[in-house]
C-alpha cells in the first residue's frame, strides 16, 4: 500500500508546483481540478480497490508470515 502512495508523489508534487504559478484563466483551473481528482482516486484506491486486497485481512500477522488471528 505504502508503495502504491508514494508513486504519487511526483504527480501531487506537480499539481502544487502549477498552483503556485497562479491560475490564468477558466481552463486552467479545470485542468488542474482534472489533476487533482485523478491524484485522489489513486489515493483511495488502496484503501478502496480489489487488486491485491485480502477480502478479511487478519488482525494479527507475526513478524515471520507464518502466523495469524482473526
Amino acid at each position: 500500500m505504502a508503495d502504491q502512495l508514494e508513486r504519487i508523489t511526483p504527480r501531487f508534487d506537480e499539481l502544487t508546483q502549477r498552483a503556485r504559478l497562479g491560475i490564468d484563466s477558466a481552463d486552467q483551473y479545470n485542468e488542474l481540478e482534472e489533476l487533482a481528482q485523478g491524484i485522489s482516486r489513486d489515493i483511495l484506491e488502496p484503501f478502496r480497490g480489489t487488486t491485491g486486497r485480502a477480502a478479511r485481512p487478519p488482525l494479527y500477522l507475526s513478524a515471520d508470515g507464518t502466523k495469524a488471528c482473526w
